[in-house]
């Protein structure tokens, strides 16, 4: 049983490998399991049996509690969170469900649906968390008692905020764990304040596992063999299920080989991550997740090109000083970009 510390502080060498084990996996499902191909027929996604070579998988399922579960039950139709590409069925016990811009969209965590709103620049409305210990029940959150802070994981965030029926089960849940208990109006707001911390780590965690790999002035793009370094602002990157990084100097590059992989010698690619950068920030993020602006006057490496934003507004901003049409991520075609 984990002793009551905080996550950040102490404990043994096993609670060490345990935590880390699940950070890494939150970084390693991040974005490109989910990724929404561009090709006419859609890319396999790695599966289960791939996920589980990577360095991490084995400490994560040594947990109390499995979360994430490697093997989970169906307990969603969603299939993906819409924010950051991981297997909601997978994160299941702190998923959100909510509606958002007039669709009902389910997310792995409240840092995601904080995340998700703030990109949309809207109030997410009814509003359901997983119960932690029994995530095939979801509740309305604001019956729902958080437990933050506890020794338990988070989704997306290096503090956990995960839900409990009662105030009695979140009690109990603190005597062995710790953590403070609190409702989803705190939880939900210290998420929001966490955004930019939380954004931060996880880029660094994802450089530091090799799953963003920073072009140096030797690598090509894949598609125009120009040098992606030598473009902040726009470059992209895939990295393979076989564990092989593809620049891109632009997310244009990045649209044409999606359309067809086969032209440019990477016949049947399976894309584990698909990266975006985001523009002006020059931080790479999920490619899915992203707001795009296309047919503006704005140009890349490569001439017209689809710029990535994280909020609507921030595209919206762009097109009301470039011009062009929002667009998302799976709707991009070579078409698109240079009409």
């Amino acid at each position: 049983m984990l002793r009551r510390k905080s996550v950040f502080g102490g404990g043994s060498g096993l609670k060490r490998m345990i935590i880390s084990g699940v950070l890494f996996l939150t970084c390693l499902l991040t974005a490109g399991l989910a990724a929404l191909p561009l090709a006419a027929e859609e890319m396999k996604a790695p599966t289960m049996a791939e996920a589980q070579k990577h360095p991490g998988m084995m400490a994560a399922m040594n947990m109390p509690v499995e979360h994430p579960m490697m093997k989970p039950a169906h307990y969603t139709d969603k299939g993906k969170c819409p924010n950051c590409g991981m297997m909601l069925n997978m994160w299941a016990r702190t998923r959100h469900q909510y509606h958002l811009d007039g669709a009902e969209e389910e997310t792995c965590s409240i840092h995601c649906l904080a995340e998700r709103a703030a990109r949309q620049g809207k109030d997410a409305a009814d509003v359901k968390v997983a119960l932690y210990l029994a995530p095939e029940k979801m509740i309305p959150a604001e019956q729902a008692v958080y437990v933050i802070g506890s020794e338990a994981p988070g989704t997306m965030t290096n503090i956990s905020k995960l839900a409990f029926a009662d105030r009695a089960a979140a009690e109990k849940f603190v005597a062995d764990y710790g953590g403070v208990i609190s409702d989803y109006g705190r939880a939900y707001q210290q998420a929001v304040a966490q955004l930019g911390k939380d954004r931060a780590s996880i880029d660094t965690k994802r450089k530091k596992s090799g799953k963003i790999i920073e072009p140096t002035a030797a690598d090509r793009c894949v598609v125009c063999g120009m040098p992606p370094a030598n473009y902040p602002n726009n470059r992209a990157q895939i990295l393979t299920s076989d564990n092989k990084t593809l620049h891109f100097c632009s997310g244009r590059c990045l649209v044409y080989f999606m359309a067809d992989p086969s032209q440019y010698g990477h016949a049947g690619v399976k894309p584990m991550f698909i990266w975006a950068t985001v523009f002006p920030e020059a931080m790479y993020d999920y490619a899915a997740g992203l707001f795009y602006v296309a047919g503006s006057k704005g140009l890349g490496p490569m001439g017209p090109e689809p710029f990535a934003f994280r909020t609507r507004k921030d595209a919206a901003d762009f097109m009301a000083e470039k011009g062009g049409a929002f667009m998302p991520f799976e709707k991009l075609t070579p078409a698109e970009i240079v009409r």
